[in-house]
């Protein structure tokens, strides 16, 4: 009875001790010439739902001519998420920084990319030869507030909703004392 009691205890501690740690995924993200045939490899990066880093780096090679560079990853699927970036971004004065964009599930749905001057960003530990990665989680939304109470009358009847006036209602007065100054400042003009 106590080998079995011990059995299970043992199994329940490492059934839980399972799930509390997470997964580790890993992705190829690609830079992509606009006048290049196929994509090429710019970066392997591992992830779970709260930190990422770089296993390899590989410097793109972008044509003289190009100006425009596809930064993405393939799903699963095979279709294609990214951004499009500036050429320049990967000159090599410049730090560059890969978003990864996590759904609530912890799955990677998008990518980003920014770059700055080495002096207006300081290094992370996750970098790799002026790349570094952050993971990025989608923030939930607004909620509306359900089951407000509902305001009544001492008699148990809803308020009655004002009506809302309109333009000459609102500002009659206003309206009243511009035609009086401009008669008035029509009597001064005819001395």
């Amino acid at each position: 009875m106590r080998s079995t009691v011990a059995l299970g205890l043992l199994l329940a501690f490492w059934t839980s001790l399972a799930y509390a740690v997470e997964q580790e995924h890993t992705v190829d993200i690609f830079a992509w010439p606009l006048s290049a045939p196929k994509s090429q490899s710019l970066a392997k990066v591992t992830f779970n739902s709260t930190a990422a880093t770089i296993k390899t780096y590989n410097e793109p090679s972008i044509p003289a001519g190009d100006e425009i560079v596809r930064v993405g990853f393939y799903h699963p699927s095979g279709s294609w998420s990214g951004i499009a970036t500036a050429a320049s971004n990967f000159a090599a004065e410049k730090t560059k920084k890969l978003q990864l964009h996590l759904n609530p599930s912890g799955e990677l749905y998008h990518v980003g990319f920014t770059a700055s001057t080495l002096g207006t960003s300081s290094k992370t530990s996750n970098s790799k030869d002026g790349l570094s990665v952050e993971v990025v989680r989608m923030k939930a939304g607004p909620t509306p507030q359900l089951n407000k109470p509902v305001v009544v009358n001492p008699d148990g009847t809803a308020p009655e909703k004002e009506v809302e006036k309109t333009f000459f209602q609102k500002y009659w007065w206003a309206i009243a004392g511009f035609l009086v100054l401009q008669v008035v400042m029509s009597m001064g003009k005819g001395d």
